[in-house]
């Protein structure tokens, strides 16, 4: 996993991997649902790499990040055992939604696909929150850590 920052500034992180043949439909094509899945394991290296590990900064605090939008572009196949790169950055952080956006990579830098995900906080009830009223310490923290107004 490498860490590093986007043209804007904002924290990134890359992870690598290896497409499997699970991830795959019967055309030997990745599923397109699959992408969703890496998006979320990308999500999670970033929070960790930036020291806001998920489950330690939000869900032991009652507090869920849940997905109100996801986009997916899909630009080329990925195929079983091809090698890619997931990048995972934070395009806008507001003290009820925090939005991430994703770009895989073949090997050779081309963009296989782009996409993002918006999340808003939520309770354990399913309601929707304020951050900064509900956990000001907290939201403290993660603003301190991602930056002004998203730029992380």
């Amino acid at each position: 996993m490498k860490s590093g920052r986007d043209y804007n500034g904002n924290a990134t992180v890359q992870v690598e991997f290896t497409v499997r043949w699970g991830d795959c439909d019967a055309a030997g094509i990745t599923y397109y649902a699959k992408y969703f899945d890496w998006f979320t394991d990308g999500r999670i290296a970033l929070l960790e790499k930036v020291g806001l590990p998920y489950m330690a900064t939000f869900h032991n605090h009652g507090i869920e990040l849940v997905v109100i939008d996801a986009f997916c572009r899909y630009r080329l196949s990925l195929r079983p055992v091809e090698k890619v790169f997931l990048e995972t950055g934070i395009s806008s952080l507001t003290r009820t939604r925090i939005t991430f956006t994703y770009r895989i990579l073949k090997e050779d830098n081309t963009i296989a696909a782009e996409g993002s995900t918006n999340h808003a906080f939520v309770d354990e009830r399913g309601k929707p929150f304020n951050l900064a009223k509900k956990h000001p310490e907290l939201w403290d923290e993660i603003y301190r850590t991602l930056g002004d107004g998203g730029k992380i």
